[in-house]
This record gives structure tokens, sequence and C-alpha cells, in this order.
């Protein structure tokens, strides 16, 4: 606890000796400005002017966190008006006659550590005088004041929309990628059911790789990005119960480019694009089915072509799978993907998508 407290008093003891180096670098130089206006007028000491505004900054930015104090109970912003401005009225004023009075013991220490006496030539006329520049001081103080909060305020509410935004991007995404699992696993228990009245033995063997494939969905079902590996890895276990069902039929290459498995990619993205293409393309399971994972440039490409009926349109219709991805991916990478939706040559269907990867 004790650790907790000093560790927090250190950064605050640091903040307010940087305040008052700031404070005396301001009042240097405007000594420095005053000492060269008076230069060729006036013949006079050099540290005098320095003395007097080094003085009546040192006071003002004393003050300051008082009036920040101040403007807490009684914020500009509040109502009734009127009670603000006489409040405000009565601060500037209390404000100039501490101003007046400290940078005036602050120049007769001075004066007097060098054996002079420093005095008013008219009291009531230079405090009257001071007034006038100490109200604008005050005035433009409440400013900032003002414009700091209002910039907190605007800041934090930006940055809680961009949470609520993000919030809100990754309920869509995980509500989106909910949706493969069950249209997965109800496919997939239909290819199972078919099979077995043909196979007993190839259904068992679905069955299983099916039960892994649960299991690895399970261990990461959190997660809107994987590594390229897991994400193969799935893809691999898709492929295997797929050319289980259609034996002898079904042909499924998988290339990927080496150093790759460790890019993160969205969860479950290359196996509904797959499941497209045997739903769609290979409805009967016998063709080809070729997936390749490429780098190109700073992204990742992923291909996916078959041999089969191919399509005549190349527009991706809502409620599919493939508007699934689509609408994943804009989520995950708005305006840094493609995806696309082509005739193959000279038969079947060749699905690209590219987006940014990093490891």
């Amino acid at each position: 606890m004790a650790t907790t407290i000093a560790s927090r008093a250190r950064p605050a003891r640091s903040g307010w000796v940087i305040y008052a180096i700031l404070a005396l670098l301001f009042g240097l130089y405007l000594g420095i400005n005053s000492l060269i206006g008076l230069r060729g007028r006036v013949d006079i000491a050099a540290w005098k002017p320095l003395v007097w505004e080094i003085s009546s900054v040192i006071v003002i930015f004393a003050l300051i966190p008082f009036i920040v104090r101040f403007e807490r109970h009684f914020r500009l912003d509040a109502h009734p008006r009127w009670r603000v401005a006489i409040a405000h009225l009565g601060g500037a004023l209390i404000f100039s006659a501490v101003h007046v009075a400290g940078m005036l013991a602050l120049r007769k220490l001075a004066y007097a550590v060098v054996g002079q006496h420093y005095a008013f030539d008219n009291l009531a006329v230079q405090a009257f005088y001071e007034l006038q520049k100490d109200l604008i001081t005050y005035a433009l103080i409440l400013v900032v004041i003002f414009a700091n909060r209002e910039f907190q305020v605007r800041r934090t509410s930006d940055l809680r929309a961009a949470e609520l935004a993000a919030e809100l991007g990754q309920a869509r995404l995980k509500a989106l990628t909910a949706q493969i699992e069950p249209h997965f696993l109800f496919n997939t228990l239909n290819a199972i059911s078919n099979r077995m009245h043909e196979d007993v033995e190839a259904a068992d063997r679905m069955i299983s790789s099916l039960g892994a494939l649960m299991r690895a969905a399970y261990d990461s079902d959190s997660q809107m990005l994987v590594p390229l590996a897991r994400e193969l890895e799935w893809l691999r276990g898709y492929a295997a119960m797929m050319t289980e069902r259609f034996r002898g039929q079904l042909s499924f290459d998988l290339t990927v480019a080496p150093g790759l498995e460790t890019l993160e990619v969205p969860r479950l993205l290359l196996q509904p694009l797959v499941e497209n293409a045997l739903r769609h393309g290979l409805p009967d399971g016998r063709g080809s089915l070729t997936v390749d994972v490429v780098r190109q440039g700073t992204n990742l490409l992923y291909t996916i072509s078959d041999n089969g009926v191919g399509i005549d349109d190349t527009r991706i219709k809502p409620g599919t799978g493939l508007s699934n991805v689509a609408r994943r991916l804009e989520l995950l990478f708005p305006g840094t993907h493609t995806f696309t939706l082509a005739a193959g040559h000279p038969t079947g269907t060749v699905v690209t998508l590219s987006f940014p990867a990093a490891r």
C-alpha cells in the first residue's frame, strides 16, 4: 500500500516541478522582452525588468490552481448564469488583489536582497492599472479551463464511442462466426447419416474427425483471429471428412506457401468457402477442389477453385455462406480486403479473397 502511494506521489511531484519551471521560463521570457523594450529609452539595471515580470508570473501561476478549483464550484456552463457571473466577478477582484500584493512582496524582497528599496509611485493608480490586466488574465484562465474540460469531455466521448463500436463489431463477428458452426454441423451430420448406409467404418471415421474438429473449434471459440496453422488444421480435418464421404470421387489439394503458419487470420474463413464449393460446384462429390494460400505484399491471398458445374451469376447473395464471409471481412478489414467470385476456365468456379495479415 505504501509503495503504491509513493509511486503515485512521484509523478504528482514531478508535475508540480515542471509547472514551476514553466512559470519561471515564462516570466523570464516576459522579462527579457520588457528589458529589450526599455533599452535605449530608460537607463535601468538589467535585472529589474526580470524581477518585475517573474514576480508577476509566479503569483499568477500560483493562483491558477485555486481558480481551477473555484471554477469547479461555479462552472461557466452552470445555471443560474447570474450567480456564476457574480461569483467570478468577485473571484477576479480577489485574484487581482492577491496578485498585486504578492508580486509587490516578491519585488520588495528581491530589491532588499541587493540592498535597494522598491515602491509603487502611486499604489492606488498602480493597483487600478493591474486590475485591468488581471481581469483579462482571469477571463483568459477561465476560457482555458472551460476549453480544456470540453476537450476532455469530447475526447472521453469519442473514446467511449470507439469502444462501443469495437464491442459492437466484436459482437457481430461472434454472431457471424457462430452461424457457421451450426450450419457446418448440420451438413456434416447429414453427410455422416448418408454415409452410414453405405460404409459404417467410413461413417465412424467421419464421426471421429468431426469430434476432433469440434474440440478444436471449442478451444478457440472466443478468438476472432487465430494462427493460420490452426485454420489449416481445421480445413484439413473438414477435407478429410469430405474425401471420406466421396471416397474415390473427390480430389482435394491444399497448397500453402512456406513461412505463413504464424500469421493471424480470421477464424473459420476457409471452411465455409470450401463447403460452398462442394455444395454448389461439386454437389455429387465428383471432381477436384484446390485451395492455395500465398503472400501477396502485405496481404494474404486465398484462392479456392473447383472444376464443377460453374456459375452464371457472380454476385454474392444475402443469406449464403459467402455473404457471411463477406460481412466478417468488412468488419475486420474495412476497405482493405478483396473478395471476388468468378467463373473458372474452362469450367468451375474460382473464389479469391485477400486481407492484411500480420504475425
